[in-house]
C-alpha cells in the first residue's frame, strides 16, 4: 500500500514540472526567417537599414542595433500619434510654451503665437519644412503638455517592440537621451505607413499653407531632396516616396525614405551620413546619396521568383468510398513568391509536402483543408501555406456501407468471437442433451407405430376367420 502511494505522489510530481514549464515554453517565439542575403555591401554612414515591405524581412543590415541618434526622424512618432490621437480638422492655437526651447538656428515653419491652423497644416508643417516649433504645438494639444506627449511616444514605442528607442522631446533636437536604431525606427516606420493620412502628408514635395489670422498663404518645400523633382536636384529619385529627413551635429545626415518598382517595395533607412562641399562649392547631404545606391543595391540584386501558384497542384490524396474519383488533387492556399538574390541557388529550394493523411473518406468538398506545404531555401522554411482539395468529390453509399461494415466488425471484433463461443455451445448444448432426448422420442413412435400395425394385421386376420 505505501509503495503504490509513493508511486502515486510521484507521478503528481512529475505533472506539476511540466505543467509549471508550459507557460515558459509557450513564451518562447520562434525566431523570424530573414532573406537570404545578397552581394556583400557597405553604406558610408554610421548605421543603415534595407528592408522589403512586401515579405518585411531586412535584406541588408549595418549597425542597425546600434543606439544612434534620431534627430528630426523623431517626428515620424510625432505625427503617429497625432493621426491616431488627433482629429485632422481640429483648430489649434500656437502657443508661447510651444516656442519655448526653439533656437534661432533651428528649422521651422515660422508659425506664431496666438497662429490658429488645423492639425492638419500643422502636420504638414512639421513632416514637408521639418518646423520643430509645430511639434510641440501639436504635442500640447494632443497630451496637454510637452512632457505628457513624450510619455506617450515612449509608451507606444514600447508597444510596437521598440526595445532601444528612448524619446525626450516631439521633434528630435538633440539630448543625449535621445537615441533610437535604424530597426526600430523601422517598425515605427511601418506604423506609419498604414495611415493613409501619413503616406500623402509625407509624400509631398510641396505644400501650400492657407493663410491663417497672423499670415498671408504660404508655400512649403520638402527637405527631402529624393521627392524634390527639379533639374538643380541631382538627388531626386524618381522611385522615392517621401518620408522623412533628419540633421544634428551629433545625429549626422539621416533620411528615412520607401521606393517601389516592380514587385519590390523597399524601406530604406540611412542615419549618420557625412555634409560634404563639392568642387563647385555645393553642399552635398551624403545621407541622399547614400539612400539612393541603397535602393539601386536592392533593386538590382533582389527580386521575387514565384514558387507555387493555387493554379497547379502539387499533390493527390487518395479517396475511400467515393463514387467516383479514387483520388483528388491538391493545390497552395496562395500564391508563394520567395525574395531571393538575383543570383539565387535553384537547387537550393525545396517544397515539402505534408498531407493530413494519404487516404480520406468521401465527402470531399473543393477548398478542404488536406495537408502543408513548406518552401525552403537552404534549411531555411521561409514561407508555407495549406494545401486544399480542388474539386468535389461524391460519397458511394453502397461502397459506405461495405465498408462501414467492415470497420465495425474489424472495431469489434471480440463481440464476434463471443457469438461464435455462443454458437458453438449452443450446439454442444443440442448434441449432448437435446438430440438424445429427441431420439429417444422418435424410437418410441417407430415402436407404438409397429405396435398399432400389428394388431390392425390381427384385427384383419380375426375378421377373415369370421
Amino acid at each position: 500500500m505505501k509503495r503504490i502511494r509513493f508511486l502515486a505522489l510521484l507521478m503528481l510530481a512529475v505533472i506539476l514540472m511540466q505543467c509549471a514549464l508550459l507557460p515558459i515554453s509557450a513564451q518562447e517565439d520562434a525566431p523570424e526567417a530573414s532573406a537570404p542575403q545578397g552581394p556583400a555591401y557597405h553604406v558610408a554612414a554610421k548605421a543603415a537599414l534595407l528592408i522589403d515591405l512586401g515579405s518585411g524581412k531586412s535584406i541588408f543590415e549595418q549597425n542597425a542595433d546600434a543606439r544612434v541618434y534620431p534627430a528630426s526622424l523623431t517626428k515620424i512618432m510625432t505625427c503617429l500619434l497625432a493621426l491616431e490621437n488627433g482629429n485632422l480638422s481640429d483648430i489649434v492655437e500656437v502657443r508661447e510654451s510651444a516656442l519655448a526651447d526653439i533656437g534661432q538656428d533651428s528649422s521651422t515653419a515660422g508659425l506664431m503665437v496666438g497662429e490658429r491652423l488645423t492639425l492638419e497644416n500643422l502636420l504638414y508643417c512639421m513632416m514637408i519644412v521639418s518646423g520643430n516649433e509645430a511639434c510641440n504645438v501639436i504635442a500640447e494639444h494632443i497630451a496637454g503638455s510637452v512632457q505628457a506627449f513624450v510619455r506617450m511616444m515612449n509608451e507606444r514605442a514600447y508597444e510596437l517592440g521598440c526595445r532601444d528607442t528612448h524619446f525626450v522631446n516631439p521633434h528630435g533636437l538633440h539630448d543625449e537621451n535621445h537615441y533610437t536604431t535604424a530597426r526600430d525606427l523601422s517598425i515605427i516606420t511601418q506604423a506609419a505607413l498604414k495611415s493613409e493620412n501619413f503616406c500623402q502628408i509625407c509624400n509631398l514635395a510641396e505644400y501650400i499653407l492657407p493663410e491663417t489670422n497672423l499670415s498671408p498663404e504660404r508655400k512649403l518645400r520638402t527637405t527631402n531632396m529624393l521627392i524634390y523633382k527639379s533639374s538643380s536636384n541631382p538627388q531626386y529619385y524618381s522611385r522615392a516616396r517621401g518620408i522623412k529627413t533628419g540633421y544634428t551635429s551629433a545625429a549626422g545626415r539621416c533620411v528615412i525614405s520607401e521606393a517601389v518598382n516592380d514587385d519590390l517595395d523597399l524601406l530604406a533607412i540611412v542615419m549618420g551620413a557625412d555634409t560634404s562641399i563639392q568642387e563647385n562649392g555645393d553642399l552635398l547631404m551624403e545621407s541622399f546619396t547614400e539612400c539612393r545606391f541603397l535602393f539601386d543595391y536592392g533593386f538590382d540584386n533582389f527580386a521575387y521568383v514565384p514558387i507555387l501558384s493555387p493554379l497547379y497542384p502539387v499533390a493527390q490524396v487518395g479517396v475511400s468510398n467515393s463514387a467516383g474519383a479514387e483520388v483528388v488533387a491538391v493545390a497552395p492556399a496562395k500564391e508563394i513568391k520567395l525574395l531571393l538574390p538575383v543570383e539565387y541557388d535553384a537547387e537550393a529550394i525545396q517544397t515539402v509536402i505534408e498531407l493530413t493523411d494519404e487516404t480520406v473518406n468521401a465527402p470531399i468538398k473543393a477548398g478542404d483543408v488536406l495537408g502543408t506545404v513548406r518552401v525552403v531555401y537552404n534549411g531555411e522554411t521561409l514561407d508555407e501555406t495549406q494545401l486544399l482539395a480542388i474539386a468535389d468529390v461524391a460519397k458511394s453509399e453502397l461502397s459506405s456501407a461495405a465498408s462501414g461494415t467492415s470497420a465495425y466488425i474489424q472495431k469489434n471484433w471480440w463481440k464476434w468471437v463471443l457469438i461464435v463461443i455462443l454458437v458453438i455451445a449452443v450446439g454442444a448444448v443440442i448434441a449432448l442433451w437435446i438430440m438424445p432426448r429427441l431420439q429417444r422420442k422418435k424410437r418410441r413412435r417407430q415402436q407404438l407405430e409397429k405396435r398399432r400395425q400389428l394388431l390392425e394385421e390381427r384385427f384383419r386376420s380375426y375378421r377373415d376367420e369370421l
